[in-house]
């Protein structure tokens, strides 16, 4: 093929968008996971993943196929945030001061007043004239704790957290598993000081039963959690705890399930929060994280790529036929070169994966496609401006792939870790330029005082990893982000 014919190629070519809720190619070209069994199967409630290991990916999947599942046939799905644009949550808790912020045990409350509400009106629309659930809608509305006006998931929650925040701490401690709350109604029509004594463990539990009764459940569907507040960790792991010890409270209900992706690290960090007697419940209920083999990350490549004609042809693949890892390999460098770096370096998908692992080890699929993207974009660049000509079906060059490897590097600083982390941008910027190894006194050096602190943080969102070299430990940065702070391998100090 031409140069031109090649460029032509390129422009068609259709990976699909990283973004999973906006990915048109995902129920078509889905790698399943055991994750989604686990959900499906309803032995997990926790989906953990990085960002971008596909989470989303899993709810739209059972979403958009809901029907060729069995195990969902007697199940209610309902999502409880926005998918598309901000998060709703983001604003809700946005306008709330921080001199004037719920506590975690305020929002336990919220969250449950919340998804209480979710629950009985996703029942009520199945099973509306049953008389056990008009008795259970007049005694949600004697505790004033009914959203009546017509609403949307935002006025829901800041209703449900208004509820929460008119808890009376006088009198009666609630519990570690609150058995009930109680609140001055002083802002209900008839102010009145009457405390009320809400019974959320009686109310789930008649709710569950009803539910039961008809034989079905009600699966509420909790996702982008990590972009409710973005920059501000503590407020972040404030609305999380008070979310998952809501969830800890009503888990046992197997007609009411809360179903929760969240991001591994996020889940972690707030566990470290401490003063969190429900963890280990909580963990039994949680997945691993999503991680990908190389093979699993192979075949989700070479099946997007597939979808397009042009490649199909060029390739001379069906789309639709059964392939082993041999045969993608094979259509894979047939577009891409064998080697990116030569000598014993590994062979180019190996070598991109392992440019894309963060200090985790996690390769996610939305970095490996943006990769595939923007080389794509480096590459019609070059064959229009140096008329490159590559061997037979070839349509990549190693150069469009090392620069497509660092942009996407760069991008994960500036648009994931900066803004999530704005505190730490500083001191990530410390290790610019430099080696890529450092001991505990290398680290105490760049950090200061608190550099133990620091780098189990950095250690915690990826940018660093700890290993023994030599009979040393050493803090290692990963390739990932040795491209965007072009951080060259090896020590900083000396081996003894």
């Amino acid at each position: 093929m031409t140069v031109s014919e090649k460029t032509i190629v390129l422009n068609r070519l259709d990976i699909g968008s990283v973004i999973a809720e906006q990915d048109e190619l995902l129920t078509q070209c889905f790698v399943s996971h055991h994750a989604l069994d686990e959900l499906l199967n309803d032995r997990k409630d926790l989906i953990l993943g990085s960002k971008g290991a596909g989470k989303s990916a899993l709810w739209k999947e059972i979403k958009e196929k809901r029907g060729t599942y069995s195990q969902l046939d007697d199940t209610e799905l309902v999502l409880a945030t926005n998918h598309t644009g901000d998060p709703d949550f983001r604003e809700v808790f946005k306008s709330i001061s921080s001199t004037d912020f719920p506590n975690a045990d305020q929002l336990r409350t919220a969250w449950k007043i919340y998804l209480l509400a979710l629950f009985f009106k996703q029942i009520k629309e199945r099973i509306e004239e049953d008389k056990e659930l008009k008795s259970f809608e007049k005694e949600l509305k004697s505790y004033n704790i009914l959203y009546t006006q017509p609403h949307n998931l935002k006025k829901l929650l800041n209703f449900a957290i208004d509820k929460a925040r008119s808890i009376s701490k006088a009198d009666i401690k609630v519990d570690e598993v609150e058995i009930g709350a109680e609140f001055k109604s002083h802002n209900s029509k008839n102010h009145t000081n009457e405390l009320i004594i809400i019974p959320f463990n009686d109310l789930y539990k008649k709710l569950s039963e009803i539910a039961s009764k008809y034989q079905f459940r009600v699966w509420i569907i909790l996702d982008r959690l990590d972009e409710i507040v973005l920059g501000d960790e503590d407020k972040e792991n404030i609305i999380l705890k008070g979310l998952l010890l809501a969830y800890r409270d009503i888990s046992d209900y197997k007609t009411l399930r809360a179903k929760i992706f969240l991001r591994d690290d996020v889940y972690l960090r707030v566990g470290d929060t401490g003063h969190f007697p429900a963890l280990t419940h909580i963990n039994s209920r949680a997945t691993s994280p999503i991680s990908w083999e190389l093979n699993d990350l192979l075949e989700l490549v070479v099946k997007r790529l597939l979808t397009n004609k042009d490649i199909a042809k060029l390739t001379s693949t069906k789309s639709n036929v059964q392939m082993n890892s041999v045969d993608r390999e094979k259509v894979f460098y047939s577009l891409f070169p064998k080697k990116i770096d030569q000598g014993r370096a590994a062979d180019g998908f190996k070598w991109i994966c392992d440019r894309l692992s963060d200090g985790n080890g996690i390769v996610t699929p939305r970095d490996l496609l943006s990769v595939i993207e923007k080389a794509k974009s480096f590459q019609i660049r070059q064959n229009q401006r140096d008329n490159v000509e590559l061997p037979e079906s070839l349509l990549f060059t190693t150069d469009s792939i090392r620069k497509a490897v660092k942009s996407i590097s760069n991008s994960n600083l500036e648009t994931r870790i900066y803004p999530e982390y704005p505190d730490l941008k500083s001191k990530i910027k410390l290790f610019e330029r430099g080696k890529a190894d450092h001991n505990d006194l290398a680290l105490e050096e760049l950090l200061g005082q608190d550099w133990l602190y620091i780098a189990k943080r950095l250690e915690r969102i990826g940018f660093l990893y700890k290993r023994r070299k030599s009979g040393v430990d050493i803090w290692t940065i990963p390739f990932f982000y040795s491209f965007a702070l072009e951080i060259t391998r090896g020590s900083n100090f000396k081996y003894k």
